[in-house]
């Protein structure tokens, strides 16, 4: 049989379709981005704003089974056990260039522009030992890479199993990325001296949300910078927000990372209408921008 992929968005590799792939494979179907003539196809949608870019699959596959999901689609859609189980089969992304998966799913915040609490409920291990969850991440796919690019949403909120992971990360030499951030309110003194430890893809990533604890932040960077993790270069602090009415919270954080020798990125929600101001914030937590000006000095130039 052939089976038809469709990325309607993702800005990494898709692991659902990875894992599809690998399913099909396994059954001796022919797969991938490129198939004609397919009798199925599966299409995932990661933002709901691309939505519309699959409604027309039906009209050119009119025999086609079709299966469309993400969470831009179908928040609440997950796969098939037998595919969920699959490890991903990273020949389809042609340009990866490191493992991705999971190692637990779930959070234990309810963020209320998050998606996670309703499509993965609490966190929640998902393997029962790293080496065990590294392994499947790789797959049939041993040495090809020193990388991972790990995609749990709050790793932190378990520090036993985030100590373990990292400790399995750190033996196989590898480089490490924590795609979807770390919770700084979790942050303590022994997660940071790994953190030191660890060798990162990028820069480590965390969140300024909210100014209800900006108290965490603030400490949090401290820690950082007391146990060698290279705050100003070496981490980034994306500050949410909403839209135009909270402007002036934004630009608050944005000064109080400022203060503290740590980068901005502030992050929109795609799903509400931006404004001039929003989008020259948005400009202003450029490196180059954000060291050299304020974001009043910024707006005047604009």
């Amino acid at each position: 049989m052939n089976v038809l992929l469709v990325d309607v968005d993702s800005k990494i590799p898709n692991l659902a379709l990875m894992k599809i792939a690998s399913y099909h494979r396994g059954m001796g179907d022919t797969v991938g981005f490129r198939v004609s003539d397919p009798k199925k196809i599966y299409a995932s949608v990661v933002s709901k704003k691309n939505r519309h870019r699959v409604d027309g699959l039906r009209f050119l596959y009119p025999d086609a089974e079709i299966d469309i999901g993400g969470t831009g689609y179908d928040i609440h859609k997950v796969l098939p056990e037998e595919i969920e189980h699959q490890s991903p089969d990273y020949s389809i992304y042609v340009d990866c260039d490191r493992y991705l998966g999971f190692t637990s799913r779930g959070c234990i915040r309810n963020c209320p522009f998050c998606y996670v609490p309703k499509k993965e409920g609490r966190f929640h291990r998902i393997y029962d030992s790293a080496k065990e969850a590294l392994d499947h991440i790789i797959g049939n796919f041993v040495g090809r890479w020193k990388q991972v690019e790990l995609l749990d949403n709050n790793i932190l909120a378990d520090k036993e199993w985030f100590m373990e992971v990292s400790q399995e990360i750190m033996s196989r030499e590898w480089r490490v990325d924590f795609n979807q951030g770390l919770d700084i309110r979790l942050l303590d003194e022994e997660i940071a001296q790994r953190l030191a430890e660890l060798r990162p893809i990028r820069d480590w990533k965390f969140a300024f949300d909210n100014s209800s604890y900006e108290k965490a932040v603030m400490d949090g960077i401290d820690l950082l910078n007391a146990n060698g993790v290279d705050v100003r270069n070496r981490c980034l602090f994306y500050v949410y927000c909403d839209g135009d009415y909270q402007y002036d919270d934004a630009v608050y954080r944005c000064r109080r990372l400022k203060e503290k020798n740590a980068l901005a990125y502030v992050m929109m929600n795609a799903e509400n209408n931006t404004t001039k101001r929003t989008r020259a914030l948005k400009r202003w937590t450029r490196p180059q921008i954000f060291w050299t000006i304020d974001i009043d000095d910024y707006k005047v130039r604009a």
